[in-house]
C-alpha cells in the first residue's frame, strides 16, 4: 500500500519511502501504436519496413514496453510528494521475458526499490513489472535524480558499466529530425520541454530537446542493426544512463561493441555523450 507520509526535499526522508508503491497502469496497444512508436524513435523505410508495415506483422521494437512503463511511473512526483524539487530521468533498464506482440495489453506496477546518495543528488530507483495474460512480460528499472537532495549519508549509486577500451565493432550513424520530439510525444510523453521553446527557455534550456527514452529507442535500433541482424525480437534486454540532452535536427551516432550475446553501446551527438554505460543482451 502506498504510504501517506509527507515527504520534503531531503534525500534522508526519501530513504524511508523504499517499498512504497505507485498506482498501477494498464496499457493496450495495436499495430498502429507500435508503428507510430517506431517512427517516433527514428525508424524509416525501406531498411526497417518490418517495423512500419502492418502486413509484415508488424515487428515490434522491444523498447515499446517502456511506453507502458512511462505511464506507470509518471506519478512519482505526486506519490512521493516531491513538490517543486527538480527531478531528471537519469537511467533506464528493460528486461523482457519474451518478445512483444503487435497487439497486447499489459498492467505495470512499480515500487520504490532503492534510494542512493551521489553526494550532491538523491537517486530514486523504481522497479516495475509488466504482466499480461501469460504472466510476467518485462521488468524495468528507472532512476530519477532529485537534484540537490543528496549528502545525507545514504548508499552510493552503483558503479556504471565501463565503456570498452577498444574500437567499437560497429558504428551506426542516424539523424534526429526536426520533428522527432513532436512525433515521439504522440506515444504518450507530452512534456512541454520537448515541444515548446518558450517552456524550455523558462527552465534554463537553450531549446527543446529529445526525450531520453526516445534516444534510447534510437540506440536500441542501432544495437538491433549491428548485433541482431536487424531482428527486433532478438533484443532481450537493454540499459543505459542518460548523460546529456539530444538536440533536434542533428546527427546522432551509436557505437556498438559485440561479444557473444552481450553488447555494449554508447550514443553520442557531436562531442557530447548522450547515453553512457549502455549494455544489452541479444538472443534468448
Amino acid at each position: 500500500m502506498t504510504s501517506t507520509r509527507s515527504v520534503d526535499e531531503s534525500g534522508a526522508v526519501l530513504v524511508g519511502r523504499v517499498g512504497d508503491t505507485l498506482p498501477p497502469h494498464t496499457l493496450s496497444w495495436g499495430p498502429t501504436d507500435t508503428i507510430l512508436y517506431a517512427l517516433g524513435v527514428g525508424a524509416r523505410p525501406p531498411t526497417e519496413l518490418p517495423l512500419l508495415n502492418e502486413a509484415l506483422g508488424p515487428a515490434v521494437l522491444p523498447t515499446y514496453a517502456l511506453v507502458a512503463n512511462f505511464f506507470a511511473v509518471a506519478s512519482l512526483r505526486d506519490t512521493l510528494g516531491l513538490g517543486s524539487t527538480p527531478i531528471v530521468h537519469s537511467a533506464q533498464s528493460l528486461e523482457l521475458t519474451r518478445p512483444l506482440d503487435p497487439t497486447g495489453e499489459v498492467t505495470v506496477a512499480a515500487e520504490v526499490s532503492a534510494v542512493y546518495d551521489t553526494g550532491k543528488h538523491a537517486v530514486i530507483e523504481l522497479t516495475s513489472r509488466g504482466e499480461d495474460g501469460d504472466g510476467l512480460l518485462f521488468t524495468a528499472r528507472s532512476e530519477t535524480m532529485a537534484l540537490k537532495a543528496g549528502g545525507f549519508g545514504g548508499d552510493p549509486r552503483p558503479a556504471a558499466a565501463p565503456t570498452p577500451d577498444l574500437p567499437p565493432t560497429a558504428v551506426v550513424d542516424d539523424a534526429v529530425r526536426a520533428e522527432q520530439a513532436a512525433l515521439y510525444r504522440l506515444s504518450g510523453d507530452r512534456n512541454q520541454l520537448h515541444i515548446d521553446p518558450a517552456v524550455a527557455a523558462r527552465y534554463g534550456f537553450d531549446d527543446v530537446f529529445l526525450h531520453g527514452l526516445c534516444t534510447l529507442g534510437f540506440a536500441a535500433r542501432a544495437v538491433i542493426s549491428a548485433a541482431a541482424d536487424g531482428d527486433p525480437s532478438a533484443l532481450r534486454s537493454i540499459s543505459c544512463r542518460f548523460a546529456s540532452p539530444v538536440m533536434l535536427d542533428a546527427p546522432l551516432r551509436t557505437e556498438v561493441w559485440t561479444g557473444g550475446d552481450e553488447v555494449a553501446f554508447r550514443t553520442t551527438q557531436g562531442d557530447a555523450t548522450a547515453l553512457s554505460a549502455g549494455t544489452a543482451i541479444v538472443g534468448w
